[in-house]
């Protein structure tokens, strides 16, 4: 019965080290904005509301944050503002570690026969991105395509008609645990307790 104690012991401490941390995992870090701020293409401004970035995600949770709103002041759309214009937004991370990456795009301007003016912003990839961290974890960051501005006959422009980017970021696969020193010595232990125990069963086999 002793054996079998501390056989199953030693399987506990291995179950314990294999299986990851469930708790939620706390993210913080910030972000940034390039747009075409010039001629030619559709001028754009942007106004922050997001300073930082923080929230806590368990596995398969959905955090939404809203992180800046993206306008034109220009009044109509001309010709030149037809060309698409890149667009990105990086993001930086310093916890649970330093990463990150950029989600990148394109905006342009659009009218129906001059009755109706508008801006696109247009994500590539579906405006989703996967940025790796720790030990394989996984965050998942996804923005949505947004008009802005849009008026009758002319842009209605300003920062109140603007679009607001808004960022999903989604917990897609947690970090695989790594154990800690204490625990690779329970493990170990754990190990030789049960050697020495079968050793004994198996001298005591002999002897009988």
């Amino acid at each position: 019965m002793r054996s079998f104690l501390t056989v199953a012991a030693a399987a506990a401490t291995l179950a314990m080290i294999a299986a990851p941390a469930q708790a939620a995992i706390i993210f913080s870090g910030d972000h940034s904005v390039t747009v075409n701020q010039t001629d030619p293409g559709l001028v754009l401004q942007t106004q922050e509301m997001a300073a930082t970035l923080n929230f806590a995600l368990e596995l398969g949770e959905t955090a939404t944050i809203n992180l800046f709103k993206l306008y034109t002041t220009e009044g109509s759309v001309n010709p030149d503002d037809l060309a698409p214009k890149p667009i990105s937004v990086g993001f930086t991370f310093t916890v649970p570690e330093v990463f990150g990456g950029a989600v990148g795009g394109t905006t342009v301007g659009q009218y129906f026969y001059g009755i109706f003016d508008k801006g696109i912003v247009t994500w590539a990839n579906g405006g989703s991105h996967t940025f790796d961290f720790g030990n394989g974890g996984k965050l998942l960051v996804d923005l949505d395509d947004a008009d802005f501005n849009g008026g009758w006959v002319d842009l209605n422009p300003g920062v109140a008609k603007g679009a607001k980017i808004k960022a999903d970021f989604t917990l897609t696969q947690l970090p695989s645990a790594v154990p800690e020193p204490a625990t690779w010595a329970m493990m170990i232990a754990g190990f030789g307790l049960a050697g020495a125990a079968l050793r004994r069963r198996r001298e005591t086999a002999v002897f009988a």
